[in-house]
């Protein structure tokens, strides 16, 4: 059914009102502006009626897709209690619970902190470790994605980070902005991800400066690039011999790969970990979960804390029933995920394979790369620089008029709410898709 308005008339009133999409990050400038106004399960509907699988929306959030009658019965029964928020001297039961769940399940959760997103939870993952060790410089990955502000967002890597480990303004970087604190980059070193020998390096060079190492475990934002056989092992061992903080930026894996995160996979517990996106399935919340030492510096008052809206009750009641729905049947729904990506990317890779495009397919639980490049395989963001982005961006749009939504740079996100009817239609919009490029 066609909504009120239709997206012609209504990206003119946008126009008058709104600097562009909410969120502006990769979104290409040209892009036509798309209006959603209803989803369910796996499919979307924007205001001029059409009807989309999505694998984009429901990115990171969307582990359950749209519209879960439990989760959305839990939602309105907080709704009725009329309780939005609560100060900041006061806690709820459910809060209580839903810290017990993480310690359940997430091996380095010996304490947890709620926030209202993933930027802020590493701002916090941030300042504790700075108060836990007494030193100022974090370390961050190229490719990786930790937020908006400006310490952590993008930064060219130098040609030598060892003797130059602090990132730079430069022309090409992807997520670079105007507006930034010209001293932001003097808090952090950036440095390329999967190399133990440069992290081992700068760790020996600069052993008293540096306070917290902060990663993707796993490289979603950067290609669902996974970790070198033995990578995420040698960095526990380095951060433990320099007496440096060991971060896990959760906020894409967390309880999308498994209830106890890229951690609970790899086996390597980190000192910290931040968490967002699936943990709420839709609904905003963060979390930070650590080890006491490091976390009790909140309760003690060493560390501030601070929000108007860290544990909501409905943030915590959409997060609470989400891992409960998680943990039944001893983890169905991943079951039931990888029963469905198996499938969608084992027709991706034949359809690609028979029309003679080659193709790169990687990735872990809940979210996978396709793209256009003759590798085998990426172990980093700078693997994929040589792949066909063109080629890409017009397989996206293909898509997109084929009725099937994918993120930008050939991400797809797999939600639990897709049906076999919903892959079968994905890859016959896929094959048409890929005929037209």
């Amino acid at each position: 059914m066609r909504d009120q308005f239709s997206t012609e008339e209504l990206v003119a009133r946008a126009k008058k009102v709104l600097p562009g999409p909410q969120s502006n990050l990769r979104v290409p400038i040209n892009i036509r502006p798309m209006f959603i106004v209803r989803g369910a399960g796996a499919r979307l509907w924007d205001t001029d009626g059409k009807e989309y699988v999505d694998f984009m929306i429901a990115a990171g959030p969307g582990i359950l897709g749209h519209g879960h009658p439990e989760h959305v019965a839990a939602l309105h029964q907080q709704l009725d209690q009329l309780l939005y928020s609560v100060s900041g001297a006061t806690q709820t039961p459910m809060e209580v619970e839903l810290a017990e769940k993480f310690q359940r399940h997430v091996p380095c959760a010996e304490r947890t902190r709620f926030a209202l997103s993933g930027t802020e939870a590493v701002q916090l993952a941030i300042r504790l470790a700075r108060a836990y060790t007494g030193r100022r410089i974090f370390i961050r990955f190229e490719g990786h994605y930790n937020g908006w502000l400006d310490n952590v967002l993008g930064g060219v890597v130098h040609e030598d980070p060892v003797t130059n480990p602090h990132p730079y303004e430069g022309e090409g970087d992807p997520l670079g902005t105007a507006g930034r604190d010209p001293a932001a980059f003097e808090q952090c070193f950036r440095l390329p991800w999967n190399d133990a020998e440069v992290l081992e390096k700068v760790l020996e060079r600069y052993p008293e400066q540096v306070a917290l190492i902060h990663m993707e475990p796993i490289n979603v934002n950067g290609g669902c690039i996974l970790p070198r056989p033995g990578y995420l092992e040698r960095v526990r061992e380095l951060s433990s011999r320099f007496g440096v903080v060991l971060s896990f930026d959760e906020v894409i894996t967390g309880f999308r790969v498994a209830l106890g995160g890229a951690q609970e996979v790899y086996g390597v517990k980190p000192d910290l970990a931040t968490y967002g996106k699936a943990l709420a399935a839709g609904v905003p919340i963060a979390a930070v979960a650590g080890k006491a030492a490091i976390m009790d510096q909140l309760l003690e008052g060493k560390v501030v804390g601070a929000g108007t809206f860290n544990g909501y009750p409905l943030g915590i009641r959409a997060a609470l029933t989400t891992v409960s729905i998680l943990e039944k049947e001893d983890g169905a729904i991943y079951r039931r995920v990888d029963e469905i990506q198996k499938r969608l990317m084992e027709g991706l890779h034949e359809i690609g394979t028979r029309r003679g495009i080659h193709h790169l397919i990687q990735g872990c639980r809940g979210v996978f790369l396709f793209h256009f490049t003759d590798l085998e395989k990426a172990w980093s963001v700078r693997d994929l620089t040589k792949a066909n982005h063109q080629l890409q961006h017009r397989f996206r749009v293909n898509l997109a008029q084929e009725g099937v939504l994918i993120m930008w740079g050939g991400r797809w996100y797999v939600s639990a709410a897709l049906t076999d009817q919903d892959i079968e239609r994905t890859l016959e919009a896929a094959d048409r898709a890929l005929a037209r490029l």
